[in-house]
């Protein structure tokens, strides 16, 4: 007989991300830019080596020109595909809220603070009225 010890991750983390930016000019840039960056992520998924050892992570050409662009400067190579995770953004004037069950939410973090953003996270199974506030 065997017995199987795993890790699994059926539990849900809720969680609410939340972007307060300066102006709305910036958080409406912020936004275009993560639908630029999920669609390129999107992208450079399909040609990839799934589960890659972290050594042979790279950036694909198209990505880093992007980056650059963007003048988005933390980013890791694996931080992208979080951008094409099951998540909701929605924007509203000078806040950007993202909902997700996923954990790993660093790259939407880095790219808000790059942005100049004051940014929130807690799950909405601890505080699920603070996932509504408009302050």
């Amino acid at each position: 007989m065997k017995i199987w010890n795993g890790y699994g991750s059926e539990h849900s983390m809720n969680l609410v991300l939340i972007g307060k930016f300066k102006r709305a000019q910036d958080a409406e840039k912020v936004e275009k830019d993560i639908d630029t960056l999920s669609a390129q992520a999107w992208e450079d998924e399909s040609h990839s080596i799934p589960f890659a050892d972290p050594e042979n992570q790279r950036f694909s050409d198209d990505m880093l020109s992007l980056l650059r662009s963007l003048s988005l400067h933390t980013l890791g190579p694996s931080e992208p595909g979080q951008l094409v995770s099951d998540h909701h953004l929605d924007r509203e004037d000078s806040r950007i809220t993202v909902t997700t069950d996923e954990a790993d939410v660093s790259a939407f973090v880095k790219i808000f603070i790059e942005a100049g953003a004051k940014v929130e996270i807690f799950s909405a199974h601890d505080y699920p009225s603070d996932s509504t506030d408009t302050d």
